[in-house]
């Protein structure tokens, strides 16, 4: 048996995989995900009877990993009609349900205007009410903002002062925003992001977004995204 990141013994299968976790994060779905593995390199799905996680401490004598961070990583054994069992080694269950937590914990709220605007004036929230220093999205959690985009049509622009839109919290400005400096006509995408953590909320908080129209200026249609995350 020859040494590299595992030792393969003569008659076990083992397959490597990285995990993208999507869908709901409980222990079939973490069965159905290393079924699926398996079937895609070649065990029909049909043959499997079971899928059994591994204890890492305690493997089979057939299965000697070295250098396995078990918070990250495990090892299921397949049992299948064959008469040797198949080893797959994947994401943990605990890796799996906090990758998907995490990605349940972001959030993204949707602002815009449809029509022609000639003056400052708030954006909408999803639902068509025009937000303002105290109409908004109200927090459900502690949490920070991550990012900004927005989408916008210019129709005319001839001031050197820029096209803003600016977020923000409880009346307040948060010192985050899009911007746009461009004169020519047409249309414009500008997108930011900002560390988690620098600009935080709490629940209950107000969470606005205003667009700053400088004089001789008209843009129409526009769409932001404020991307936040919660604990």
């Amino acid at each position: 048996m020859k040494k590299i990141f595992a030792i393969f013994v003569i008659g076990v299968v083992l397959l490597a995989v990285t995990v993208f976790a999507q869908g709901a994060a409980d222990d079939k779905a973490v069965e159905n995900f290393v079924k699926d593995v398996a079937s895609v390199k070649g065990v029909e799905k049909s043959t499997i009877k079971g899928v059994k996680e591994l204890d890492l401490r305690d493997l089979p004598q057939k299965v000697n990993l070295n250098n396995i961070d078990e918070t990250n990583l495990a090892i299921y054994e397949i049992d299948t009609d064959a008469e040797k069992p198949v080893y797959v080694v994947t994401a943990s269950s605990k890796f799996f349900k906090e990758t998907v937590r995490k990605f349940a914990q972001r959030m993204l709220l949707a602002y815009g205007f449809n029509g022609e605007i000639m003056e400052t004036t708030f954006l909408k929230t999803a639902t068509g009410v025009v937000t303002s220093l105290q109409k908004g999205y109200v927090m459900t959690r502690d949490g920070a903002i991550s990012g900004l985009s927005t989408n916008l049509e210019i129709i005319e622009k001839t001031s050197s002062e820029p096209i803003e839109v600016v977020v923000y919290k409880n009346s307040e400005k948060v010192g985050f925003r899009n911007m746009f400096n461009l004169n020519e006509p047409g249309i414009y995408s500008d997108y930011d992001t900002i560390s988690g953590g620098t600009i935080v909320f709490e629940k209950g908080d107000v969470i606005s977004l205003e667009i700053n129209i400088p004089e001789n200026t008209r843009v129409r249609d526009v769409t932001s995204l404020l991307d936040i995350e919660t604990e």
